[in-house]
């Protein structure tokens, strides 16, 4: 069950980043190198803080699950 929902949250993540992406793309045309990298960071914090949150949440050894 948990490995279910860890493969639903990757899932979930990975349509999330490629709908940004589409809806972006127009706009990553017009961004300098600076922005990409600020976009890079911000979402590889965004991806990091859900999957520690997610971990915390499903895989804490002291849920009793």
């Amino acid at each position: 069950m948990k490995l279910h929902r860890a493969i639903t949250l990757v899932v979930m993540m990975l349509l999330a980043v490629g709908a940004l992406v589409l809806l972006a793309a127009g706009a990553i045309g017009t961004f300098d190198a600076h922005s990409l990298i600020a976009l890079g960071v911000v979402l590889a914090a965004a991806a990091a803080g859900g999957v520690a949150f997610s971990w915390k949440r499903y895989f804490s050894r002291t849920t009793g699950r």
